[in-house]
């Protein structure tokens, strides 16, 4: 009686051997039927799942003839099916799979994220964004304190230990002045936003005393904002007799702050003039190109900015939408006032800033993916306002109600460079490996396209809709109105909550309620993020197996183009 459970044991493993073998037989051969192809893709990921050993390199052709086919695109439901394809292919890597099988399931997903264009693009992209990656690199330790010490500060003196110029200038809602005993540095006093938890405040000064540890940062010397505090990082309750703050500034009214030292670069922005003008093509490119290795260097540790600039799909609506109207950039929407957005990068000369935004990423592998993205695609939104930033004067509508044209400030094969620079700095950055060929995409059709959306301001309106007029006070319908160039003859003679009003906001990159206006930079986000996940997933499996990622020697590849991996 024993061997019973060991016969149907063995059956049920020759039964899925012949279901695996018919499935591909018909995938490679047939796809006759849509539902049937969809079932035969289902019933190989249910096998990979079940019994990753018997698995074939022909198992991952199939999927592959799946997601390169164009008999079913007609269908409205295809992307599901490239979705499914797609997935079982990230199995072969997840599942313990025979190596030749996943390195062909590696190759088929790299080939597809290279050729394909949407739907099979964007199935395989996010599959191989969800695979399981494991970072292992020493995270941050649970640090947000909900109650964290609270210094009160009658004089400033007990911050420095030292008395301070008289002349001193606000920043947003920080405010700088010089340290006369440190040349070239400058102490910042960071104050709360309204309504901001005492406890955020405090984790931004926790990171600076956390990242400054770190190897990576001591060995690229990379500045680190220097918290002025003791051990224990402290939030400065400021009194009203030790320090007089402006009464249009967006401050918390309890004046909670806290202090760090920074030298004076840190405020020295990439794409904006300063007294001596732009910087340089040159140096603007390193600039991009190191904060992309930096910031895939933190998000190789789960260190996650979410911010390298604020993102929005629509700023009006922030206060009523459950997302607060931030962009979501796999989506494809239209990006709302794009030149705004890049008006403060959170990085600069000496590295990345505003610690606020940093997170101890912990969420599931789809949101790291998400997470990565953003940051090429802030990179190059600030790469083309360094193009707009040469004649600041030259955006909007002219006289004659026509869009800007502002083409001739961009330099094509500049912007060509700074991509590749991006990809290849951030990749390396994540994967601690240098990327190997040309990035899959076309990046002279991307330059491209990003000197044609972002050199002509096409996209300008944006609808007030009444829903959001009827969210508002008549005084801030008024100064909404106002700050957007209405005069107050036109806001008195407007009744609110009547109609929709069309205002002008932009630029923005796509119509109002339409797509972003240069999807080709959403598919560089996304082939950037995926082959950085993908990679150093696979490199981790392969190690863990003694194999390297490579085409063994002397044997092509089964697939028409191989996209090796270093």
């Amino acid at each position: 009686m024993q061997q019973i459970p060991e016969l149907w044991s063995v059956m049920y493993a020759w039964n899925l051997e012949n279901e695996r073998a018919a499935a591909e037989r018909y995938l490679l051969h047939r796809q006759t039927d849509f539902t049937a192809t969809y079932m035969e893709v289902s019933n190989l990921q249910f096998i990979i799942a079940q019994q990753p050993e018997i698995v074939r390199p022909a198992t991952a052709e199939a999927l592959y003839c799946v997601l390169c086919g164009t008999k079913h695109t007609p269908q409205r439901q295809v992307f599901f099916l490239f979705k499914k394809a797609a997935d079982a292919l990230a199995a072969m890597l997840s599942h313990p799979t025979p190596d030749d099988t996943a390195e062909k399931a590696r190759t088929a997903l790299a080939e597809i994220l290279a050729d394909r264009t949407d739907p099979a693009f964007r199935a395989a992209a996010e599959a191989m964004g969800a695979l399981p990656l494991a970072i292992g690199a020493p995270g941050p330790p649970d640090f947000i304190n909900p109650s964290p010490q609270v210094q009160p500060i009658h004089d400033l003196t007990d911050i420095t230990g030292t008395s301070l110029p008289a002349q001193m200038q606000w920043m947003g809602r920080s405010l700088l002045t010089d340290i006369p005993e440190e040349p070239g540095r400058v102490l910042v006093l960071k104050f709360a936003r309204p309504g901001q938890p005492v406890s955020e405040l405090a984790t931004e000064a926790y990171w600076m005393q956390y990242l400054s540890q770190l190897r990576e940062v001591r060995e690229n010397r990379l500045e680190i904002p220097e918290a002025v505090t003791g051990k224990s990082p402290a939030v400065y309750h400021l009194s009203k007799s030790s320090l007089e703050i402006p009464g249009d500034l967006e401050i918390d009214a309890d004046r909670h702050a806290i202090a760090f030292k920074v030298y004076k670069s840190y405020f020295r922005y990439p794409n904006h003039p300063a007294e001596d003008g732009m910087l340089p093509k040159t140096e603007c490119r390193s600039i991009l190109g190191q904060s992309a290795h930096i910031f895939g260097r933190l998000a190789s540790r789960d260190i996650i900015h979410t911010a390298p600039i604020p993102l929005f799909h629509n700023r009006v609506q922030r206060h009523r939408r459950e997302d607060h109207g931030l962009y979501q950039w796999h989506r494809g929407g239209r990006l709302d006032q794009w030149l705004a957005s890049c008006r403060y990068p959170n990085f600069c000369t000496s590295g990345i800033r505003d610690f606020e935004h940093l997170i101890a990423f912990d969420g599931p592998a789809r949101r790291r993916y998400e997470h990565i993205g953003a940051h090429p695609f802030s990179l190059i939104l600030v790469a083309g306002s360094y193009c707009r930033n040469h004649d600041e004067a030259r955006t909007g509508l002219d006289a004659r109600g026509q869009p800007v044209d502002a083409r001739d400030l961009f330099d094509r094969a500049w912007l060509r460079d700074v991509l590749n620079d991006v990809f290849c700095n951030y990749y390396e950055g994540f994967t601690g490996q240098p990327f190997s060929g040309p990035p899959p995409c076309d990046l002279d059709l991307l330059s491209r396209r990003l000197v044609e959306e972002m050199g002509v301001d096409r996209h300008m309106e944006e609808i007030l809709r009444v829903a959001e007029q009827e969210a508002m006070t008549p005084g801030e319908f008024h100064d909404f109105l106002e700050l957007r160039c209405f005069d107050r003859q036109t806001i008195q003679g407007m009744k609110k909550g009547e109609r929709d009003i069309q205002i002008l906001t932009g630029p923005h990159l796509g119509g109002f309620n339409e797509r972003i206006s240069v999807p080709e930079l959403t598919r560089y986000a996304a082939a950037l993020s995926a082959r950085c996940i993908m990679d150093r997933y696979c490199r981790q499996r392969f190690a863990d197996a003694g194999n390297g990622l490579h085409e063994p020697a002397g044997k092509k590849p089964r697939f028409s183009r191989s996209a090796e991996i270093p």
